[in-house]
């Protein structure tokens, strides 16, 4: 509508397909050709797929902006991106929230991010934290938003950050959004045949240890979770086929030792999963899900995909 009250053509919309991200590369290619900035609005695993196929093809999107959300921004997404000689800008929300945080343009770590603080108010639990919520919990507050979908008060959605008050002198702090978040994880822990296992620790095998040893990059490797038909459980570790051949025993190896490090409950862990034969390699591109992410963890219950 507002297209039409403005007299703007709208170009019609192609479909492109997960799996070959290619023709996005091509558009913004040529729309820096013309000398303009494209930039695309995606999360950070299309981000990075669509960045690696341009790197593999030669395609040069140097100088192309990305908004990245819906993931977490780790160094290894970002540095796919950089490598391509694109910027990504980071943003964090959430469906109960709307928009957070947006990405500063002088950060320190890959997800800094300034608080949307006249939108939304965070506080942590720090010394008053339970079992159940982890002291660098957000617990966030709705009510200076009008419009909001939801009214929250001191509600956790299951996330934690660090929270930081400096001077970053970037265009988003002399708008006044002074407060940062950053290293937003999960602190709910993600749960895959029948064991346990930190998000962040999960996160570093699959982004950054299998990647170092066999190649590849943060969105080639993931954790499928399944219930095979007597109703065990049964976890494959899934390698992207472009890696071209590895030994299954070594991969599963290196998972292992890698989940398994300490002399605590991951040691335990990592036993009961080495004798059970788990996790079975399998060469296939990792799972995405309907809204077009790639999780660390997909999980598969009686042939329904669980997000």
């Amino acid at each position: 509508l507002g297209a039409l009250l403005a007299g703007v053509a709208l170009p019609r919309q192609v479909h492109v397909p997960l799996h070959d991200p290619l023709p996005i590369a091509h558009w913004m290619s040529a729309i820096l050709r013309t000398g303009r900035t494209p930039q695309l609005y995606t999360y950070a695993s299309c981000a990075v797929r669509l960045c690696q196929a341009a790197i593999d093809t030669g395609i040069s999107v140097q100088g192309a902006q990305f908004v990245i959300g819906g993931e977490p921004a780790t160094a290894s997404r970002l540095a796919v991106i950089d490598r391509a000689g694109a910027t990504a800008h980071v943003q964090c929300g959430s469906v109960e929230t709307d928009t957070i945080g947006r990405g500063c343009m002088s950060r320190l770590v890959p997800d800094d991010l300034h608080l949307l603080h006249d939108r939304l108010a965070v506080i942590q639990p720090g010394d008053f934290s339970t079992p159940e919520l982890s002291p660098q919990a957000l617990m966030i507050t709705s009510l200076f938003l009008p419009m909001a979908k939801l009214i929250l008060l001191n509600v956790s959605l299951g996330d934690q950050a660090e929270i930081q008050y400096r001077n970053c002198g970037c265009p988003m702090e002399k708008l006044g959004w002074t407060t940062h978040l950053h290293t937003i994880r999960s602190f709910e822990k993600l749960t895959a045949g029948g064991m346990t296992f930190s998000d962040a620790d999960l996160v570093r095998v699959l982004e950054d240890t299998l990647p170092a040893k066999f190649g590849g990059g943060p969105t080639d490797y993931q954790l499928l979770d399944e219930e095979s038909p007597d109703g065990k459980p049964r976890v494959r570790l899934l390698v992207h086929p472009r890696l071209g051949p590895m030994d299954p025993a070594q991969v599963r190896q290196t998972f292992l030792e890698a989940i398994g490090a300490g002399s605590g409950v991951e040691r335990v862990m990592m036993l009961v999963w080495r004798d059970a034969g788990l996790p079975i390699i399998e060469r296939m591109d990792p799972k995405v899900t309907a809204g077009g992410k790639i999780l660390h963890v997909h999980l598969e219950r009686g042939g329904d995909r669980i997000e």
